[in-house]
């Protein structure tokens, strides 16, 4: 048996769960536990009568908030969750926000400021950015470093985040080994994804398995499973979301994300589902496609030779292979067609390719993000800034503020300069090199 990283307590089995345990979906509401969830971080008994669970004490002074996000773009159910969070107790916000480049290997539709600054309007107090080549990768690796980064800022009390499951479930399935015959699966054809629901399935049912078909469930797992692996002191809540992250189903005001960018790319109505503030950006601001990349992606594959595509993080040799064989098709889609198996997901070709653009290696991943650059901040920002500033971490509006601090900082400043100049290209309007490290914060009111 082990032991908790978070709580101490004694976990079910020496893997972390055993086979046998029964899942909670199908005990949650047992006369021993009363119908409640357990926070999995502090073992508080949590409400969730509200689609919140309410496990955040209230009272006291200065209680800081995090929600981990990507604005893309910010919409109403953003807002919602925000304001209730904000009702749980939360005195001050902060959020850990993508920079130009998405977990689901795709550019941002507004640049990462204007994202930042609606975040603020929305009611949040400071933006941090989650920089390459983290906000564009799998989900264990987003997770993992926005976590290492929230440890590293020590100002945070409580994590919240969206989800669709209830928090014992995605508990349940955090602390769960999913190896069994992952391997063999994935000879079959079958990707990382339907290999991983598939051994969930028969081990615990449908209904447990259900609960992986929503990507905000999946980041949601991932968060928890990060918090135990790091030991990060965070307590959870949850707030409900009723549209999955790809859905186009919606409700009068309410719709996901990728429905609300499918809505602007075809010239169709979304403004019932974000507030006007968002609606003014997208008509104002320069927008950015991947389908803006093709060239520069065409020539850079073109150039690359076969051992640095292999350093490429997501790379193996068989998918090296593919890239290597498909690079000269005349198309960008006629090139994912090309690379795009069963047992390899969309994201993951998008992602590799901005991984080449940017010269990202496998290595950096073995790196922690080594400072916080600040996006957008208001007052009580400000006091959130006086608690970070007490750490460790080197924090600062300005890129240039990081340099020769170490070569990790180099690094990672490397990265972001070629992450501003490719986004810079993704744009309708191609914005000038370097913008970056030109960019100023002020307070926002």
């Amino acid at each position: 048996q082990i032991k908790s990283p978070v709580r101490g307590d004694v976990a079910e089995s020496d893997r972390g769960v055993d086979k046998g345990v029964t899942p909670p979906a199908l005990r949650a509401t047992s006369p021993d536990r009363g119908g409640k969830l357990v926070s999995p971080v502090r073992g508080d008994v949590a409400e969730s009568d509200r689609g919140v669970d309410k496990g955040v004490e209230k009272g006291g002074n200065m209680r800081t908030g995090a929600i981990i996000c990507e604005y893309n773009p910010l919409h109403n159910g953003h807002i919602f969750q925000i304001e209730e969070t904000k009702k749980a107790g939360i005195t001050h916000l902060l959020g850990i926000l993508s920079g130009d480049f998405v977990q689901r290997g795709d550019v941002a539709l507004l640049n990462k400021f204007s994202r930042a600054e609606s975040a603020i309007k929305a009611g949040m107090d400071l933006v941090i950015e989650l920089p390459m080549p983290y906000s564009c990768s799998s989900a264990e690796r987003y997770a993992e470093g926005a976590i290492k980064l929230l440890q590293r800022l020590s100002c945070v009390e409580v994590l919240s985040f969206g989800c669709s499951g209830n928090l014992e479930d995605l508990q349940f399935l955090s602390e769960t080994e999913s190896e069994g015959n992952l391997q063999e699966l994935l000879k079959t054809g079958m990707n990382y994804p339907s290999a991983v629901a598939q051994i969930i399935k028969e081990r615990y049912g449908t209904e447990i398995e259900n609960l992986l078909q929503d990507a905000n469930n999946l980041l949601a797992i991932e968060y928890l499973r990060a918090i135990r692996k790091q030991h990060a002191p965070f307590q959870v809540m949850t707030v409900k979301r009723n549209i999955p992250h790809d859905s186009r189903n919606c409700s009068e005001t309410i719709a996901s994300g990728s429905f609300i960018r499918e809505c602007f790319n075809k010239g169709e109505n979304y403004r019932n589902y974000v507030p006007a503030y968002t609606e003014t950006l997208l008509n104002t601001t320069p927008t950015a496609q991947f389908s803006n990349l093709e060239r520069i992606i065409l020539y850079q594959i073109r150039k690359m030779t076969e051992q640095e595509f292999l350093h490429l993080p997501d790379m193996n040799d068989s998918l090296s292979g593919r890239f290597r064989k498909a690079c000269q098709e005349n198309s960008l889609e006629k090139f994912l067609h090309e690379v795009k198996t069963k047992c390899v997901t969309m994201a993951r070709i998008r992602r590799i390719l901005l991984y080449a653009l940017t010269d990202i290696r496998k290595e950096d991943f073995r790196k922690e993000i080594p400072y916080a650059r600040i996006l957008a901040f208001n007052r009580k920002g400000t006091e959130i800034l006086s608690q970070i500033r007490k750490s460790s971490i080197p924090c600062g509006t300005s890129l240039a503020h990081f340099r020769g601090i170490s070569a990790e900082t180099d690094r990672f400043l490397q990265i972001a300069t070629r992450t501003a100049d490719v986004y810079g290209l993704a744009q309708e309007n191609i914005s000038g090199a370097e913008a970056d490290f030109r960019r100023k914060i002020s307070l926002s009111k």
